[in-house]
């Protein structure tokens, strides 16, 4: 039976070797993510017979990703099918691409119930329109942008040189934005804390914007697949006007040379969330599915 163990900085390059073969522009297949969200989903991975495995959440009440691997893909699925019998479960799989969806519908038939989340899709765009802004539907981010420049700002790559005032800055954010006493962004907390504390061993790129001297905003991401460039963080003051629009176009433009999409990940439900990213007018959503086989 298969045998999950906790996800480590050792596994990072056999991890993504698999999802370099896999080529998916989904923000789950990231090492990166994988490992700064590891504490708080309980995320953890067995490789087996040239396949990944990957489970998040208590064992009696799992939450899978399709296996990734270049053998027989049923006999993959079968394996977990034979993990969650004797755990007493139910398979689950989450962020299943559309080409594996159709796979498993053909393997298991009416056994494999299909489903979607709205809130689990992905906002891809285009790198060259977040670089310029152009046309008119972003007119509104581009004035944001032009009038951030004529304050005394700067834009600088993320260093050990300079990463202090960033951590600073996110720890302003959260007193700000009350952290302490909201669940979600506590977690998201951590897996920033995460991100800045394995920064380097992870391959992470990030951007910081200063206006007077000061840390307003920063980011972080990292190359995702062969085309596609994936932002897992992003935060500014919202008491700084531009900040947000300002420090997403100097990213693009300093650090995703090169790509040709960027992946900002899903809005979570969260309803000014998707207003936001709505407004720079995506691409398109990266749909993919939940599969439940008994």
């Amino acid at each position: 039976m298969l045998q999950f163990t906790a996800i480590t900085l050792d596994d990072k390059t056999r991890i993504n070797e698999f999802f370099r073969r896999k080529d998916f522009p989904g923000d789950q297949y990231s090492f990166g993510n994988l490992f700064i969200w590891r504490n708080i989903f309980h995320a953890e991975i067995c490789i087996e017979d040239d396949f990944l495995f990957v489970k998040s959440g208590p064992d009696n009440h799992p939450v899978f990703m399709c296996p990734v691997g270049a053998g027989d893909l049923k006999q993959a699925v079968d394996k977990l099918l034979e993990w969650c019998h004797a755990k007493g479960c139910q398979l689950r799989m989450e962020w299943v691409p559309a080409e594996d969806k159709a796979a498993l519908e053909t393997f298991y038939g009416d056994r494999a119930r299909i489903s979607t989340d709205r809130d689990h899709y992905d906002y891809i765009y285009s790198r060259d329109k977040l670089c310029t802004l152009a046309g008119k539907k972003l007119h509104a981010k581009r004035n944001f942008v032009n009038r951030f420049k004529k304050t005394n700002w700067s834009y600088e790559p993320i260093t050990q040189a300079n990463m202090a005032d960033c951590r600073a800055m996110q720890q302003e954010w959260c007193k700000t934005n009350n952290c302490c006493t909201d669940p979600d962004k506590r977690d998201e907390c951590c897996a920033v804390q995460q991100a800045f504390q394995h920064f380097d061993e992870l391959g992470f790129t990030g951007g910081c914007l200063r206006q007077d001297g000061r840390v307003v905003a920063y980011t972080i991401g990292e190359p995702l697949n062969s085309n596609t460039f994936i932002v897992h963080i992003e935060k500014a003051f919202a008491d700084v006007p531009g900040a947000y629009p300002m420090i997403n176009q100097q990213f693009v433009e300093h650090a995703m040379d090169g790509f040709e999409y960027v992946n900002r990940e899903d809005d979570v439900g969260d309803e000014g969330l998707r207003k936001a990213k709505l407004s720079y007018y995506p691409e398109r959503l990266l749909e993919d599915y939940i599969v439940e086989i008994d």
